[in-house]
């Protein structure tokens, strides 16, 4: 039984621990980007559809420029380090192409996906990565820093 104000506040903070625990155990991406999760021909398709829609704002090295943030090296690492592929698939499907968000295949945003994960040096495998929600939550960025 629960007797003073500290020990309910005790209780209290240690069972939303334990919930947030629960969450995060269930949330937690069992893959990384290091476990090669996408395909070299993939990454190929993806770099001709990143010339075609990406390249205008986000440049031919990737880096951006002035407003457009850079989708390789420090910055790609320090915003997306232990978030999912989900998260950074979300994003860039809300988001982009600019002039039309949402308005590519969900084909050509994974395949742009796995053009960004080559250029950023993570390994390619013998599956390619998919469109699919839970696939992509089960895959975590895992930055070099």
């Amino acid at each position: 039984m629960i007797g003073t104000p500290s020990e309910a506040l005790v209780a209290m903070s240690c069972a939303a621990l334990l919930a947030a625990g629960v969450v995060f155990a269930e949330d937690a991406a069992t893959r990384s980007v290091r476990d090669g999760v996408y395909t070299a021909a993939q990454a190929e398709r993806g770099r001709t559809v990143y010339v075609a829609q990406c390249e205008a704002c986000h440049k031919a090295d990737l880096r951006g420029e002035q407003m457009t943030p850079s989708l390789v090296g420090v910055s790609f690492a320090f915003r997306w380090n232990e978030k999912t592929l989900y998260d950074y698939l979300a994003g860039m499907r809300a988001t982009m192409p600019q002039s039309a968000p949402g308005g590519l295949s969900d084909a050509a945003y994974v395949d742009v996906l796995a053009y960004i994960l080559a250029e950023n040096g993570y390994p390619s495998g013998d599956a390619m990565l998919v469109a699919d929600a839970d696939a992509l939550r089960a895959i975590r960025i895992a930055a070099d820093f």
